[in-house]
């Protein structure tokens, strides 16, 4: 089984709200903080903020290390790097509609039904 490197971008609120999309193209259109895989030379910060914009137009101006938990996968697995992040407060947009239908803000210790595997993985561990 092929292992990969991705990140989950965790962006939070004052009021310890927690940034998340639906997702597209799993099973029952769970939720998923925002995040990829990691590019070969990419750091993880780099990445985070590289996918943060990608997806959602935020532009991110640090990005600090939380975390990393094993995942496994349908196809492959992987470790999921959790990223803590300072936004600049702009509006949401889904820029990748083919990953996220809807961008919105839950609050991490009542999520809605539908995470996904490895986004509550990385709450769990948010503190």
């Amino acid at each position: 089984m092929e292992t990969r490197v991705g990140v989950g971008v965790v962006v939070r609120t004052l009021g310890g709200r927690v940034l998340v999309g639906r997702r597209i193209a799993e099973p029952g259109r769970p939720f998923a903080i925002p995040g990829g895989k990691l590019e070969p030379g990419e750091s993880v910060e780099a990445c985070a903020v590289r996918e943060l914009g990608e997806e959602t137009g935020l532009v991110a101006s640090d990005a600090r290390t939380f975390t990393a938990v094993f995942v496994p996968g349908w196809v492959i697995a992987g470790v999921l790097v959790g990223l803590a992040v300072d936004a600049e407060a702009v509006e949401l947009q889904v820029r990748e509609p083919d990953k996220f239908a809807e961008l919105t803000w839950i609050d991490p210790t009542r999520p809605p039904g539908g995470l996904f595997p490895a986004t509550a993985a990385l709450l769990d561990r948010l503190g």
